[in-house]
């Protein structure tokens, strides 16, 4: 289960620039809501923050990137538990 949502993320969580409101990642995080819309089962916003945060332990940094991700983490792992 982990991996499915892991990989139902990856098109968004692994943008280096997933957290910002740029057309492309609003685009992004729709494809991603629509990804774990269809997965068998519901995952916890706890699961889906840890997945968030298991894809951006390896990605690059860019200008603006908070120091301290876990709180946008939360933030959307939120966003998208209350749309399932």
């Amino acid at each position: 289960m982990k991996d499915q949502l892991f990989e139902a993320l990856r098109c968004w969580a692994r943008k280096p620039t997933w957290f910002t409101g740029h057309p492309s990642d609003e685009s992004n995080f729709k494809l991603a809501v629509s990804n774990v819309k269809k997965l068998p089962f519901t995952p916890t916003k706890d699961e889906i923050c840890e997945a968030i945060l298991e894809h951006q332990k390896d990605a690059p940094a860019v200008l603006g990137t908070p120091k301290d991700i876990r709180p946008q983490a939360e933030q959307f792992a939120i966003k998208i538990a209350k749309k399932l």
